[in-house]
């Protein structure tokens, strides 16, 4: 059975897949990222995160799995493709972007760093969280990505937010890979539009959504559809 990696986003932790992981043909491997939910924080740029990703890969001895990335998890993701392709068979953003920030984003994280500092964690997570759901989603799952977020360190907002922020942009390298991909996006999501998400996709399998940023939280069933459905076909060599 095909391995996949998952990988969360920005205050986050894999109980973000709960509903979805279950769901998935495959023997799936979430992460929890160095300064999320309680753990220490270490890396401070997305080559150092990936490092770690790759270095987990390598501990549990998986062989060339699919890694998916939602959110922060795909700008790692990307990463990976560009400088460990050979050990990966394919990758998927999750409401997640190839392009860096811009400079009105890089501005923004810069100020939620100062608010980080200033204010604490929760005060930052009680504005983060609900402005990556949409109007209309559930109050239950807003509450349960803010009990999520509380598990933060600061030290780990901080190193996470750097890494963010000075990304490089790896639009180049989602076109250019021969690794298949799997781009998903949901068309509710506050702070992105199709166009930002599907940023290099041409040639990869792009699937939409009437959610927010967090769809793996909204609509795992559905969600597990598009990649189980993906995963059959990457094994077939039919992407």
């Amino acid at each position: 059975m095909r391995q996949v990696v998952l990988l969360h986003g920005l205050c986050g932790s894999p109980a973000y897949f709960e509903e979805l992981e279950p769901l998935l043909q495959a023997d799936v491997y979430a992460l929890t990222l160095p300064g999320h939910d309680e753990r220490e924080a270490g890396p401070e740029t997305m080559d150092e995160f990936a490092d770690w990703v790759i270095e987990e890969i390598r501990l549990r001895g998986l062989e060339r799995p699919v890694v998916l990335g939602h959110s922060f998890g795909g700008y790692i993701a990307t990463n990976l493709v560009r400088r460990y392709g050979e050990e990966l068979s394919g990758f998927g953003l999750i409401h997640s972007t190839a392009a860096a920030d811009t400079d009105q984003a890089k501005e923004k994280r810069n100020q939620a760093m100062e608010r980080v500092v200033e204010e604490g964690v929760n005060p930052f997570i009680d504005t983060m969280v609900p402005g990556v759901f949409a109007k209309d989603s559930e109050a239950t799952l807003i509450e349960r990505a803010k009990q999520i977020g509380y598990a933060m360190s600061k030290e780990g907002i901080l190193s996470a937010q750097r890494a963010i922020r000075d990304r490089v942009d790896e639009t180049k390298t989602v076109r250019d890979t021969l690794l298949p991909g799997l781009f998903i996006y949901g068309d509710k999501d506050p702070n992105m539009d199709e166009a930002r998400a599907f940023i290099g996709a041409e040639r990869h399998t792009r699937r939409s959504l009437p959610v927010s940023h967090m769809g793996m939280m909204e609509a795992p069933i559905e969600e597990a559809e598009f990649i189980n459905a993906w995963l059959e076909e990457v094994s077939h060599g039919e992407v």
